[in-house]
């Protein structure tokens, strides 16, 4: 008397044969893998962000204060911007009108970039650049007052302890218009 059919097919005993050596291969992989072990490590690993740091020697002053402007009599104010952080940065200039009776629509601005030699708002010392110097040349109310707006600086990266002196001219425009007006203006530059 049989019970099954066990007989009958190679096929059911080359599977049972092929399972059982997958099993005692697996087995013993498994026994040589955890006999045989590395592992490596690299540990104190730190990171810092960078900076980007912007300064001028106004030391919070303003450059301009001029209470009787006339027309054909130019004044100039210069600043050192001084860069210190430990990123390259872009730098650009922007500014607003923040008050006053609307001069800065009658109100000549002339932007130039060099270095300098003196104290915050002298130019005796002022030398300009020898290539592209001047920044602007327009009506103060033309001047951008956007960073979107912004005029770039010529180097297009500022290094660290990178410095550049900025003169600002202004004359008034000869028109009975401008007579008695004022503006208040804001200079900014941006690095990033």
């Amino acid at each position: 008397m049989r019970i099954g059919n066990w007989g009958g097919s190679g096929r059911v005993k080359a599977a049972v044969t092929l399972s059982a050596a997958l099993v005692l291969g697996l087995v013993a992989g498994g026994a040589t893998f955890s006999a045989f072990t590395a592992s490596t490590s690299n540990a104190g690993n730190s990171f810092g962000a960078g900076t980007v740091t912007l300064s001028d020697n106004s030391s919070g002053s303003r450059m301009f204060s001029v209470p009787a402007l006339r027309p054909g009599s130019p004044v100039s104010r210069c600043i050192e911007v001084a860069y210190t952080g430990t990123l390259p940065a872009a730098v650009k200039l922007y500014g607003a009108t923040t008050g006053g009776t609307g001069l800065e629509s009658y109100l000549n601005l002339t932007v130039t970039r060099g270095t300098t030699s003196t104290a915050f708002g002298d130019c005796s010392g002022f030398t300009a650049d020898s290539s592209g110097a001047t920044l602007f040349t327009g009506l103060l109310s033309a001047y951008p007052r956007t960073l979107a707006t912004a005029i770039a600086d010529p180097n297009a990266a500022w290094a660290k302890d990178e410095k550049h002196a900025y003169r600002f001219t202004v004359d008034v425009v000869d028109t009975a218009d401008a007579e008695g007006r004022t503006a208040t203006q804001t200079f900014t530059w941006d690095a990033r």
